[in-house]
């Protein structure tokens, strides 16, 4: 009966040695089958979780060279940016001297020849004869 509460577990060595007798209770080695596996579910889980930290990582590393390129994008266009409204400001002075120069009127403002030609309208013509008898 005492046998049934045990494993025999026989461990064959060198010939110096001879052979071994282990006696392990069935208790015992159920407790060491269920720690052994889940000591193998808890490796696998970290090792698991291990992998999807070093992705991310790795993502993380590739988002942030992105966005350095990025930054680099931006401040490229900034600069280029200014550039254009220093020119845009030197081009505004120079219209200005322009015409002034050329005794023109309305120095920023640029006129429209939005519908001329054609035959004039009667409210047009009025104004015309008004400065007519005015001059």
């Amino acid at each position: 009966m005492m046998d049934k509460e045990y494993y025999n577990i026989l461990v064959l060595g060198h010939t110096t040695f001879g052979i071994r007798r282990l006696r392990i209770k069935k208790e015992s080695f159920k407790i060491g089958v269920y720690l052994l596996a889940f000591l193998i579910l808890s490796i696998t889980f970290f090792f698991c979780d291990y992998i999807q930290v070093r992705k991310k990582t790795l993502l993380v590393n590739q988002l942030r060279q992105e966005a350095q390129i990025q930054e680099s994008h931006i401040q490229l266009f900034s600069s280029k940016i200014e550039d254009l409204e220093k020119k845009l400001t030197k081009l505004k002075g120079f219209d200005k001297r322009i015409r002034t120069i050329a005794n023109l009127e309305g120095g920023g403002k640029t006129t429209s020849f939005i519908a001329m030609g054609g035959s004039p309208s009667s409210g047009f013509q009025e104004k015309l004869d008004d400065e007519g008898d005015r001059k």
